[in-house]
């Protein structure tokens, strides 16, 4: 007979830690955590998730989903070109993205939640929400009703007494257009710049495995964790979910009963998985011969994410960050676009002290701008019904044309700010960034490219002339003062280079039991079976104006409540 567990939870990233944790707190109910990467545990996480600003051991697989690929073109609008798909840093260890990204700790603005609750996710109200997003948080830095002080996750913010001094032109130049500088983010609703506030505390990453999978949580007798470990299938009888299969890493496999399974997978491939067993568009089931146990049309549809792209500065050496602060994420900017239909504080810009960790990339200031919240949606499909086979996933950034009006307006904006004379006094040379394949490489720890960077370093403080040769080559030379005023040069950079900011979400959206293009209801549970639950991004109806991480915690929080009865 299989081992029986009242609840398995899929996936050991943000929301995966959480249900861990707190559905197992009582000691009572039985848990399973699955996850696919190496664990974390407290005194053996790897000085590179600790102490890097983000995308620490790029791209290796034992941190990363490396097969993963996405388009970000507006599919069926390619202008004849065949659709261009990029490798996609999908984070595959405990704690999921909160290993591996910028430790932002953003929760958006009110008006976000109380859509989604139009949207029909009733119960997430931003009132309904603010508890949970109290009950993670130990604010160090403020109280108040706003503020949680007591929560696993230590949040701090980086004051200007310790800005660099870009970041400090920066928010002087901001100024000077009406937008004010606030000390707590989570305190304004509206528009201004301020400090980013981190899960980051005296230089260290606290992650969600951090945070929540600590040294009394892991002795719990009734939680079993279990990592390098794969989701082979779902077991179901008829329409209930009854426990699932796992590959072990020494390539056997072992079933477990159960009496809940919450995927908490991401939104690339929780609907992925939803899909491989037949919970989807039915259509889209029949092209890989799989049997429909539940026709939900919303399933892997309405993917959402914020399409940023970049421009830089080369910094005057005494502007720069110091090297001993790894977080360079310092200034986080609500503007609003002013178009028809769009809300106010639509925009976002977020000035990072340098590109990255590398000699170089302490050189360059960036400034990052877009849509803080999109019209634009995409879509996750499955290429087979093979479990091995990463699901095919189109972005469509920018395939509504709000969305395009909205970068062109706010790149504009970030070229006059990047030429305003605070700015002029701390940097030379404002370029267009794009995140080339060179770029990525010099990322890469290895002697090649510590070689080119330290070289690369000397000469871009060498000459004027060497400097912007150098740039050109690296970010393919788009003219940032012809930007200014030729609309084809500034959309041709924009379609070239944005990206999303890994801010995948919505593709298993909340809503009402009666709402076809809903995959869950507001309980986390999957519409059409039994048994089976999603309590990660892929539940958000709409994607807040903030980055995702935290407001992914408060959801499996919340979640958690729910499942235990409570909410």
């Amino acid at each position: 007979m299989a081992e029986r567990y009242d609840y398995i939870v899929i996936g050991g990233g943000s929301s995966g830690c959480v249900l861990a944790n707190r559905l197992s707190a009582d000691g009572k109910a039985r848990v399973l955590l699955v996850e696919a990467g190496p664990d974390t545990p407290p005194y053996e996480v790897p000085a590179s998730i600790y102490a890097d600003g983000y995308l620490p051991d790029y791209f290796k697989d034992n941190r990363y989903w490396t097969k993963l690929t996405v388009t970000r073109d507006p599919v069926g609008n390619t202008g004849g070109r065949s659709l261009e798909e990029h490798r996609y840093e999908q984070a595959r260890v405990m704690g999921g993205g909160s290993s591996v990204n910028g430790q932002v700790a953003l929760r958006g603005i009110p008006s976000d939640y109380d859509r989604w609750e139009e949207l029909g996710a009733k119960g997430w109200s931003y009132d309904d929400c603010l508890p949970y997003f109290r009950r993670l948080e130990r604010d160090m830095d403020f109280d108040g009703p706003k503020h949680g002080r007591d929560g696993p996750v230590p949040l701090q913010r980086t004051f200007p007494d310790n800005w660099s001094g870009f970041a400090l032109a920066f928010r002087d130049a901001l100024a000077g257009q009406g937008l004010d500088y606030h000390d707590d983010c989570h305190d304004v609703a509206g528009t201004g710049c301020f400090p980013f506030p981190k899960n980051n505390v005296y230089g260290r990453r606290v992650s969600a495995a951090v945070a929540y999978l600590d040294q009394v949580t892991r002795r719990r007798a009734n939680l079993r964790i279990m990592a390098d470990t794969m989701l082979e299938r779902i077991e179901f009888d008829g329409q209930r979910a009854t426990g699932v299969t796992l590959a072990r890493p020494d390539g056997t496999f072992e079933k477990f009963g159960a009496g809940e399974v919450i995927l908490c997978a991401g939104a690339l491939h929780t609907p992925a998985i939803l899909m491989r067993h037949g919970i989807g568009p039915a259509a889209h089931l029949a092209e890989h011969g799989i049997p429909v146990l539940a026709d939900r049309r919303g399933i892997g549809r309405n993917l959402q994410d914020h399409p940023l792209v970049g421009l830089g500065l080369h910094l005057r050496p005494e502007a720069r960050m110091p090297g001993s602060m790894a977080n360079a994420f310092l200034v986080y900017t609500r503007f609003s676009s002013g178009l028809d239909g769009c809300a106010p504080g639509d925009m976002k810009m977020s000035l990072s002290a340098r590109f990255d960790q590398t000699p170089i990339g302490h050189q360059l200031g960036v400034l990052r701008v877009g849509p803080d919240q999109a019209h634009s949606t995409g879509f996750v499909e499955l290429r087979s019904a093979d479990p091995a086979d990463e699901p095919f996933v189109a972005f469509n950034l920018l395939s509504d044309p709000r969305d395009m009006e909205r970068m062109k307006l706010g790149v504009r904006f970030a070229i006059d700010l990047l030429h305003a004379p605070e700015l002029a006094a701390v940097g030379q040379g404002a370029f267009a960034g794009a995140y080339t394949t060179w770029i990525r490489r010099l990322g890469q720890k290895d002697p090649l490219s510590k070689t080119v960077n330290a070289i690369g370093a000397k000469l871009l403080d060498l000459h004027p002339t060497l400097r912007k040769a150098m740039i050109g080559m690296a970010v393919r030379g788009y003219d940032i003062n012809r930007m200014r005023d030729d609309d084809a040069e500034l959309e041709r950079f924009i379609r070239d280079t944005v990206l999303g900011n890994w801010h995948a979400c919505g593709t298993v959206a909340m809503g009402g039991a009666t709402d076809p293009a809903a995959g869950v209801d507001p309980d986390g549970r999957v519409i059409g079976v039994e048994g089976l639950r999603v309590a990660d991004a892929s539940v958000m109806p709409r994607i807040p104006c903030a980055n995702i991480n935290i407001t992914t915690i408060m959801i499996a929080e919340k979640l958690s409540d729910a499942i235990l009865g409570r909410g």
